[in-house]
């Protein structure tokens, strides 16, 4: 008799700086599909305009992620089929980001969440 192994899928946010070395990084564990799933946001503002930002997921698994919702926390939507975005903001603020990460046409949804202070 096979046993059937449960994994989990781990979910890291980080957010990067080019004016500081600091770095955040938050974990939660998350079951998704049957699989360990490595996803990270890396948020890295430009050294040129500090309104302008990109965003980039990492993800590692056999699962593909077949699309990202980005949510820029300014009313501004996006979704694209690869990993990287760039927005540019309007204004300087703290903003909540948030991404909905679909994993295998949408039957994971992994949606991490991160604020950027934009100068």
């Amino acid at each position: 008799m096979k046993t059937k192994l449960f994994r989990i899928l781990f979910l890291t946010v980080t957010a990067f700086s080019t004016f500081s070395s600091c770095r955040k990084v938050e974990e939660d564990i998350v079951d998704c599909l049957g699989e360990n799933i490595l996803t990270s946001l890396h948020v890295n503002v430009s050294g040129t305009n500090p309104k302008q930002v990109e965003f980039n997921v990492s993800h590692s698994g056999e699962n593909q992620i077949t699309s990202i919702v980005w949510n820029f926390g300014d009313g501004t939507t996006t979704t694209t089929t690869g990993t990287t975005a760039t927005h540019l903001y309007n204004a300087a603020g703290t903003y909540e980001v948030k991404v909905d990460v679909n994993i295998n046409n949408g039957k994971c949804t992994i949606s991490p969440k991160k604020s950027v202070n934009i100068q």
